[in-house]
């Protein structure tokens, strides 16, 4: 059975930023990989709120984006 998001009770669905542990669980990559892309200057724009580190809905496509072309041959 393929898993589904239910855009109700899903608070991440429909956020205009997500958190570092939002954006890595929407993109199914664990945070250490996440800073591991960071360290590698790798990872999307990120805004920052106070001490809050937030990446916004369009920073994370642009990113997914540039990922998929960079992973096809």
């Amino acid at each position: 059975m393929s898993e589904q998001v239910n855009r109700r009770t899903d608070p991440d669905t429909d956020a205009d930023c997500y958190s570092i542990p939002e954006f890595c669980r929407r993109n199914r990559i664990s945070e250490s990989f996440y800073h591991k892309l960071k360290n590698q200057g790798l990872r999307p724009r990120t805004i920052r709120l106070g001490a809050r580190v937030l990446i916004t809905r369009e920073d994370a496509r642009q990113w997914r984006k540039r990922h998929a072309h960079a992973a096809d041959p």
